[in-house]
C-alpha cells in the first residue's frame, strides 16, 4: 500500500469514529467512499494562508463546533522515548488494533460467562462501552504524532518527586484525609468543575468536543464534558488584585492570525492528574486557523512549585460535520455519590474503633 494510500486510510477511519454507532456507520458507507472524501479534505489543506474564514472584524472566525477525535495519548509511551512522530504504516497499525476493539466492545456479550471473581474490581466499563471511541492519530503539520505534549523532547510532564510538589491534591494524598469531608474533595468528584483545568487541554472522560462563539472582544469556549463556559477577554488585562477562579481568569490579544490567550488564578482544587497545579499555576494558549480549516490549539504551562520546566502541547480540533451539536453533560453540584463515600468511611471508622 502506497504511503499516500495509508494517510487517506488513517482518515477516512479517523472520519468514521466521528459518528456514535460504528457498526452502524460501516453498512452504510463504503469504504471507497470514505477514502474519497478524506482525499478532497487533503487536497481542500493545499491553498495559502490568507484563504482563513474571517470575521467581519477582519480576525480568524474560531466560531462552531469542533471535536478532537484522536486516540493520541496527552503524555508520550516511555518506551517511545523522544519518538515524537509515527510512520503512516505504524499510524494505520494503531488504527486498525483500536477499531478491533471498537468492534468487540460492540459485539455480544456471552449470556453464559463466569461471575466476576471474588474480590475483584468492578468497574463502570458496562457504561464506558457505550461511549465514543476516538481511534484516528492526531496529525500536525503532515505529522502522526506519538503524543500530544512535544516539549520537553520526551513527550512527559515533567512533574517534581512528590516530595518537593505543592498543591492541593499531593497535599490531599499524603494527609490521608480524601475522605475527611466534603472540602477535602477535589473539583470533578464533587462536580464543581469536571476535567482538566481548561477544556479544550486534552481528552477527559466522555468527551472532545467544544463549541466556540466569539465578537470583537470575547471568545467563548464550551466544553461539553465539562460543560462550563469559559469567557475570555480580547485586549483586556488581569486585574491587580482579583481571586482564584474556576478555570482562572483567561486575557487574550491577537498576534497576527494568532490568537494568544494567558489565563492564570486557578482554585487550589483543580489539582488533579495528569495534570497537577498550585497558585503559581499558568496557562498560555495559542489558537490558529489551518488552511484546511482545522485549529491548531497550542498551549504551554508555567508552574515552578510543581514542574521542573514549562511544557507544550499541541492538539488539531477539526470542524464538527453540519447538523452536530453540544448537549448538556449535567453533572449534580456536589456529586449525589460523594456523600456515599462520606458515609462508608465513617463506617469504616467506627469498625475500626470498635475492634
Amino acid at each position: 500500500m502506497s504511503w499516500q494510500a495509508t494517510d487517506r486510510r488513517i482518515m477516512g477511519i479517523s472520519l468514521l469514529s466521528e459518528k456514535h454507532s460504528y457498526s452502524k456507520l460501516t453498512m452504510r458507507f463504503s469504504m471507497p467512499a470514505i477514502l474519497l472524501l478524506a482525499y478532497l479534505l487533503t487536497v481542500t489543506s493545499v491553498v495559502s494562508g490568507q484563504d482563513i474564514r474571517r470575521t467581519e472584524h477582519g480576525f480568524p472566525d474560531f466560531q462552531g463546533y469542533w471535536n478532537n477525535l484522536h486516540q493520541t495519548p496527552l503524555q508520550r509511551p516511555v518506551h517511545l522515548g523522544n519518538k515524537q512522530t509515527y510512520s503512516a504504516e505504524e499510524a494505520l497499525q494503531l488504527v486498525e488494533l483500536e477499531q478491533q476493539a471498537m468492534e468487540e466492545r460492540v459485539s455480544p456479550l456471552d449470556p453464559d460467562r463466569a461471575p466476576p471473581e471474588v474480590g475483584s474490581r468492578i468497574t463502570n466499563q458496562a457504561d464506558d462501552d457505550f461511549d465514543e471511541f476516538p481511534i484516528g492519530i492526531a496529525r500536525v503539520n503532515g505529522e502522526y504524532r506519538t503524543s500530544l505534549v512535544i516539549d520537553p523532547p520526551d513527550g512527559r510532564i515533567p512533574l517534581k518527586e512528590e516530595s518537593e510538589r505543592d498543591d492541593f491534591f499531593t497535599m490531599l494524598v499524603a494527609s490521608g484525609r480524601y475522605l475527611d469531608g466534603p472540602e477535602f474533595g477535589w473539583a470533578a468528584e464533587r462536580c464543581l468543575i469536571a476535567g482538566p483545568q481548561l477544556s479544550m487541554m486534552f481528552q477527559r472522560g466522555l468527551s472532545p468536543y467544544a463549541q466556540i462563539v466569539q465578537t470583537e472582544d470575547y471568545l467563548m469556549i464550551l466544553g461539553e464534558y465539562p460543560y462550563d463556559a469559559r469567557i475570555i477577554r480580547i485586549n483586556g488585562s488581569h486585574p491587580e488584585f482579583t481571586y482564584p477562579k474556576w478555570m482562572g481568569d483567561s486575557i487574550a490579544h491577537w498576534e497576527d492570525d494568532t490568537l494568544v490567550i494567558h489565563t492564570n488564578k486557578f482554585r487550589d482544587e483543580h489539582s488533579y492528574p495528569p495534570i497537577l497545579s498550585s497558585e503559581s499555576f499558568e496557562v498560555e494558549e495559542r489558537l490558529s486557523l489551518t488552511p484546511a480549516g482545522e485549529i491548531l490549539y497550542r498551549y504551554t504551562v508555567t508552574d515552578p512549585a510543581l514542574y521542573t520546566q514549562p511544557f507544550t502541547a499541541e492538539i488539531p480540533f477539526t470542524r464538527m460535520e453540519a447538523g452536530r451539536v453540544l448537549y448538556e453533560y449535567a453533572c449534580h453540584e456536589g456529586n449525589y455519590s460523594w456523600e456515599g463515600s462520606l458515609r462508608g468511611a465513617r463506617v469504616q471508622e467506627r469498625l475500626a474503633a470498635e475492634n
